[in-house]
């Protein structure tokens, strides 16, 4: 959560540049409706089925405390038309 805490952050900025920060979180519904709360500025998405997190292949299964599935921290920058113009996910 440490990124959505920047993200947060410099939200007057994307506002400037006419941009909108999508998170998407593989947490059910209600947990998305928290983080949105914690991040009022940002969007958050659930994807609970984790369609999405699938077909931009950003699930990192067994990576967390537990074992469990994890999404990986992934940043896409899509443009006004749609297109992808930009990914980056940390090793």
């Amino acid at each position: 959560m440490i990124e959505l805490g920047e993200l947060e952050r410099t939200h007057e900025e994307f506002a400037k540049r006419h941009v909108q920060v999508v998170a998407v979180s593989i947490e059910g519904l209600d947990d998305s409706i928290k983080t949105q709360k914690d991040f009022p500025h940002l969007v958050v998405v659930s994807d609970a089925e984790r369609k999405l997190i699938s077909a931009v292949e950003a699930l990192h299964p067994g990576a967390g405390k537990n074992h469990e599935d994890v999404a990986a921290p992934t940043t896409i920058l899509v443009d006004n038309k749609g297109m992808v113009r930009w990914v980056y996910r940390p090793r």
